[in-house]
């Protein structure tokens, strides 16, 4: 019995940690694979992006990693639309869907207006993944010969 109820209590604070951690450090987020039907799939969580990656963390997870990582060199900004009327009816009525799409799947993301702007700019300067990258070493050796 006692075991039982320390493992609760465990599990309840690192539910406690994880949502106090996450939810300082990113993006307030609802979040969704396509295709879903209706208003199916959206979860609650957070985003965090930043260098080469977006994480998405799932409110009601104790997962200590990420729920869903995107690659940002993979990773394309479709279009930005408004909340359905069935949407609207358990989102912020200010919140615009995200629509992004990647090798693993398309995704929604619902988000306040900044934060839209914020991943699309986030996303648009993505070097894209076929640019070759300068050796710079090779360059100065190649110029140091002649």
């Amino acid at each position: 019995m006692w075991l039982l109820f320390a493992l609760l209590c465990i599990a309840v604070l690192l539910a406690a940690w994880r949502f106090m951690t996450l939810r300082s450090r990113g993006t307030s987020a609802i979040m969704r694979r396509v295709p879903n039907p209706g208003t199916r799939g959206w979860r609650h969580g957070v985003i965090k992006y930043g260098g080469y990656e977006l994480q998405f963390f799932k409110l009601r997870s104790v997962s200590p990693q990420a729920d869903v990582e995107l690659s940002r060199s993979s990773l394309d900004f479709v279009e930005t639309r408004e909340l359905t009327a069935g949407e609207a009816g358990f989102m912020d009525a200010h919140h615009v869907v995200c629509v992004l799409e990647s090798p693993s799947g398309t995704y929604e993301l619902a988000l306040a207006p900044r934060s839209a702007m914020a991943l699309r700019a986030w996303v648009e300067s993505a070097p894209h993944q076929r640019q070759e990258r300068i050796d710079v070493q090779r360059l100065r050796r190649k110029f140091d010969k002649d």
